[in-house]
């Protein structure tokens, strides 16, 4: 049975934050996996089963360290489904594994290229989450950079600053592939929703910092319903929430069907040949799916403990969970291309989006920890501000601003000086300045949640969060001697950023790291095939969206804002045309990139002195 549905509620957007139990003194979060929490064991889906593959001496010089010496339950394949179970079968030219963003790409796209389509997901309806979407030299770049708005990056440039980032374990070429082709896959998709009702925009809030920068190639699409408050991960009319169902209705025109609540279980391969189709369903009811070609847009694994430990075990330090829906990322397509012969990528541990979205907004005020101490320089990305408070005492920090800051903070964002990523409102537009109105119902929303305090005095104020007074003041009045000053003599802020905390009320939100997605997976090529542990194609078979690795590594880079659902759309339409019999190399019109030369202002001669 085909069932269809529409979109998800904004209740469904909420599920897995863990936002309830916070308390006036701090206490820890209340949510899916709480920064004390250990992974479970005695389950398939808990920790690893901790048995030894050797001792110490035999992992001498194993990257993967105390990792290799365990074995993984997960990657042992299950038993055959009897042929008494599969009650039924039918042909399709492409069958689409998941119906996230990367899903309804590219059986869209698919359908486009004439493949009879298929695409399921064991969830009742299709999946989505957040709304920024990163693209190269767009339509909707060009437009901006031709009003003034800003000046066309160096592509080359960022695709350098990302293999930096990644310490260089990323398979390069995949970088290449997404710089040369995501422009004209955001000019596909805006042409694709042009009748929907949805504005396609760029979003204006990117860091423009002098040492930490994010580009302006950030795209997100709303309607006229939207009101551009972004609570939570919950938002109406804009982003995924209204994006999804407009690609699907497209898809839907163009003859795919979507079929929900229908997990694929098995995925078939004709030996060391080609993937030949898959096994859906229901025990008791399976469908042998004969497919000419199945792509894997089945998300991350963040659900599934074991998978998570292995792979991720520093997202145990976070304090919460955020994505959409919750429960259901559990590996399952990883596991299946695995236990068939695909690899997981080769660089480990694999990196994760963490950053401070669940808590109270952290911008750059100062920040101090559970003992009412600064720690940080304020003013970095948040995804590293979400990892250095995981090292603080108990985990937490809180974010310190008095009646002022906030009015001082907007002019900063209006005027270039602040921004970025949970630094910045979460769909602002470029003509448009901070929305005070919208900031104020964050702030009572927040306070309603627990997580943000309003005091008259600093001791009152750290008495409601649970730090020693005495330590608060100190560091209040410290800060406040530099902002004087003018320079950052502790941690080397910059001081057009820094405000003195000392205009009652005073105000400390609580700091919530929070997992948004897990950005590591399957081996791929730039055709988007999954490859084997030779590195070799297994023909038939692809890869889209968080499934897919190699991209990178370590740790989350937030300099292009939007890159894993730019992954989604780039690399779902390379799957899909490739997929369905096409050349998506020659099909999908490339970027034309020139690596800009060094700066003469920034050349240092040693042979002649400088004048």
């Amino acid at each position: 049975m085909n069932k269809k549905a529409t979109g998800v509620s904004r209740r469904q957007f909420l599920i897995g934050a863990g936002l309830a139990g916070i308390g006036a003194a701090g206490a820890g979060l209340v949510g899916c996996a709480p920064n004390n929490e250990a992974p479970a064991t005695g389950s398939s889906n808990g920790a690893a089963n901790g048995k030894a593959a050797g001792d110490a001496a035999s992992l001498a010089g194993n990257p993967l360290g105390a990792n290799a010496a365990v074995e993984w339950s997960f990657m042992t394949p299950p038993a055959e489904i009897p042929a008494d179970q599969i009650t039924g079968t039918e042909d399709v030219d492409v069958l689409v594994v998941g119906c996230g963003f990367a899903g309804a790409i590219a059986s869209t796209t698919a359908a486009e290229y004439g493949a009879k389509t298929l695409c399921i997901d064991k969830a009742s309806t299709w999946s989505g989450r957040g709304g920024h979407i990163t693209a190269y030299g767009s339509r909707m770049v060009k437009q901006y950079v031709e009003e003034g708005w800003f000046e066309e990056a160096d592509y080359a440039h960022i695709v350098r600053r990302l293999t930096e980032w990644a310490t260089g374990r990323v398979k390069e070429p995949l970088l290449w592939q997404f710089a040369k082709k995501s422009g004209a896959c955001m000019d596909w998709l805006e042409d694709l929703v042009a009748d929907s009702g949805l504005h396609p925009t760029l979003w204006a809030g990117y860091y423009k910092g002098p040492d930490y920068t994010e580009e302006p190639i950030t795209h997100f699409f709303y309607d006229d319903t939207t009101d551009f408050v972004y609570l939570d991960g919950v938002s109406t009319g804009l982003g995924m929430a209204v994006l999804i169902p407009a690609v699907i209705e497209q898809g839907e025109k163009l003859g795919v069907e979507y079929r929900y609540d229908t997990p694929c279980v098995r995925l078939l391969r004709d030996g060391d040949g080609p993937v030949t189709g898959a096994i859906i369903g229901e025990e008791g009811s399976y469908t042998q799916v004969n497919a000419k070609a199945v792509i894997v847009a089945s998300g991350d694994y963040l659900d599934d403990d074991e998978m998570r430990t292995r792979y991720q075990p520093f997202t145990w330090n976070a304090d919460s969970r955020l994505y959409i829906p919750f429960g259901i990322s559990t590996g399952d397509l990883h596991k299946q291309a695995m236990w068939i012969g695909g690899a997981m990528q080769e660089s480990e541990p694999h990196c994760s989006t963490i950053h401070l979205e669940s808590g109270a907004q952290s911008y750059n005020f100062l920040h101090v920890n559970a003992e009412g101490n600064r720690f940080m320089n304020e003013d970095v990305n948040t995804q590293s501000k979400s990892c250095v408070k995981s090292f603080q005492p108990e985990g937490k920090a809180f974010t310190i601003y008095d009646a002022n800051s906030l009015e001082s903070f907007a002019e900063s964002c209006n005027d270039g000086r602040s921004g970025g990523i949970s630094s910045d409102q979460q769909y602002r537009r470029f003509g448009v300045p901070f929305d005070m109105e919208v900031e104020l119902k964050l702030r009572e929303e927040k306070i309603k949640q627990g997580l943000l305090f309003q005091a008259d005095t600093l001791e009152e104020l750290a008495e409601q969060i649970g730090v020693p007074a005495d330590n608060l003041k100190a560091t209040v009045d410290r800060y406040n001697e530099l902002c004087a000053k003018g320079n950052d003599d502790d941690f080397g802020k910059r001081p057009e950023i820094m405000w003195p905390v000392d205009t009652p009320p005073y105000f400390a939100g609580q700091l919530v790291s929070t997992l948004l997605a897990a950005s590591g997976g399957l081996r791929q090529d730039t055709a988007c095939h999954i490859l084997d542990e030779n590195n070799q194609a297994i023909e038939n078979l692809y890869v889209a969206g968080a499934a897919g690795g190699q991209y990178f590594s370590n740790d989350y880079p937030t300099i292009c804002p939007g890159t894993n659902h730019g992954r989604c759309l780039t690399f779902g339409r390379i799957a899909g045309i490739n997929a369905a019999g096409g050349d998506a190399d020659k099909e999908i019109a490339d970027l034309e990139i020139l690596a800009g030369p060094m700066p003469e202002a920034d050349r240092v001669n040693t042979v002649t002195p400088s004048k």
